[in-house]
């Protein structure tokens, strides 16, 4: 019997993949409320959100495949298809106890987050969640879809790929094309054929090393010159008068992780967030919110009386994909720190000072170059990275930490867009806690609206509906601000 597709994994998500532990399941997830009342008949059924799923499995090749490696895990796994493929099995069915409040949503949500995906499977779940009948700004009878996919298969740009791939951009919009072939997996490889495939790639692996390493070496020559003035700059911005060390005081966000999440968001006129950036030059949405986050940790660590007299910090992955590796699956991220002004009281003075602390970390950096280190770190065997961020997340962080929180930005459409018919409504996010960050924060773009969505770890933030109240008093003050 012949082997179907064999791709093995990116070193990035392969480390995904080493870093998880039970505690911290390395996933993220998008939490999607529908109003049906849109689709034909006004009702979508559940046999017709399976129908208009099969339909699109084509559409993204992550739908349907799993991963498979050497026994003892000893090399990067390898995407294959799936050749026992059950969309039943991925596609869950709940419902909402009445009255079906938002913090009942909330805490199913979360829960569906703590749960570990199974990798013997395509890593994704979907749960479709019914009786939505008593939350403010959503129509009577709406549904929710909870897709969670493992870090593994995408990032947060793949994952808008992924969602383009689910929706139409009308109600009643014709079924795309079907496939030119239908899918027909092969077998799964044989252990023999893994080990001809891994002893082909560690062979290969000098001369690869040498084209990466050689090159970037020669360029970060070419540029040493430059480096002592963007390091003096970026140093700078982090030791002027009054910003204290350049790490972040440890918190309650940065212990040990436990299995339990809890989840909270708010929702907003992007508008609103386009005019408070105006109060401020060179802002950009980005930078409010940061300063949102930075008010909403301001409040709820103040109101605990455990507010450090250092600003905190904000790890953020951006992506560096480019235009032709869209599509592509896996990831591309890169990191960067930036401030979040908590110990600046004034809303638009935490968003002046935020532009200006990071301005020197954008100036002095690039794609290019960020996708040059990728690069160089990719030669390191990626059982030694998955193994110290493994460590850095189960150790006990009483010493100061590097950030408080990681905050994502994830774009959506600027237009409405429907799944079986129905309007999606609102878009908001979940995220992996990983190397004792223990708070995440989602920022998700969808329509002319904008979400803030926070995961944590329940012992780290036993009160999430009162960090919703520090959110929103925070986005008020911003507004305020900006309107006076």
């Amino acid at each position: 019997m012949s082997t179907g597709y064999v791709e093995q994994l990116s070193w990035t998500d392969d480390m995904m993949l080493r870093a998880e532990r039970p505690e911290t399941p390395m996933q993220i997830q998008m939490l999607l409320i529908y109003d049906q009342s849109t689709a034909p008949g006004g009702r979508v059924t559940f046999k017709r959100i399976l129908d208009a799923l099969d339909a699109r499995l084509h559409l993204a090749k992550s739908f349907r495949r799993r991963l498979t490696e050497l026994p003892g895990g000893l090399h990067m796994p390898y995407w294959v298809d799936d050749p026992d493929f059950d969309l039943e099995y991925h596609v869950r069915h709940i419902a909402l106890p009445r009255p079906g409040d938002w913090r009942q949503l909330c805490i199913q949500v979360a829960r569906i987050h703590g749960r570990q995906l199974d990798l013997r499977r395509p890593p994704w779940e979907m749960t479709v969640i019914e009786g939505l009948n008593a939350i403010p700004g959503v129509p009577t009878g709406s549904f929710a879809i909870a897709l969670k996919l493992h870090h593994c298969v995408v990032d947060g740009m793949e994952s808008v790929e992924l969602m383009a791939a689910m929706h139409d951009l009308a109600p009643d919009a014709p079924r795309p094309d079907p496939p030119t072939r239908p899918f027909a997996p092969g077998s799964l490889p044989s252990t023999a054929d893994l080990v001809a495939r891994t002893a082909t790639n560690i062979a290969l692996y000098p001369l690869r090393a040498s084209r990466v390493v050689i090159p970037n070496a020669l360029k970060a020559i070419r540029h040493l010159p430059a480096l002592p003035g963007a390091v003096a700059g970026g140093v700078a911005a982090a030791l002027t008068p009054g910003k204290g060390s350049i790490l972040a005081p440890s918190t309650r966000f940065n212990g040990s992780a436990t299995p339990h999440r809890v989840f909270e968001a708010r929702f907003h006129d992007l508008a609103d967030f386009k005019l408070i950036k105006t109060r401020v030059p060179k802002a950009t949405i980005n930078h409010v919110t940061l300063a949102y986050v930075g008010g909403a940790l301001r409040h709820y660590l103040d109101g605990h009386g455990e507010l450090p007299d250092e600003s905190l910090v904000a790890a953020c992955p951006a992506s560096i994909r480019s235009g032709d590796e869209r599509g592509a699956g896996g990831n591309r991220l890169f990191g960067r720190l930036h401030p979040l002004g908590t110990s600046i009281a004034d809303p638009l003075d935490r968003l002046a000072a935020i532009v200006e602390e990071t301005s020197a970390f954008r100036e002095n950096t690039d794609n290019e170059s960020s996708s040059r280190l990728m690069e160089l770190v990719g030669v390191v065997p990626t059982t030694l990275l998955g193994l110290t961020v493994k460590a850095a997340t189960a150790m006990p962080f009483s010493a100061p930490a590097v950030a408080t929180t990681t905050v994502s930005n994830v774009p959506g459409p600027t237009f409405p867009i429907y799944f079986a018919g129905a309007r999606l409504q609102r878009v908001t996010g979940l995220g992996p806690l990983i190397g004792g960050m223990n708070l995440f924060h989602v920022v998700a773009s969808y329509d002319g609206t904008i979400s803030i969505g926070a995961t944590a770890d329940r012992s780290a933030l036993p009160d999430p509906a009162h960090y919703a109240e520090c959110m929103q008093a925070s986005f008020d003050e911003l507004l305020s601000a900006a309107e006076g």
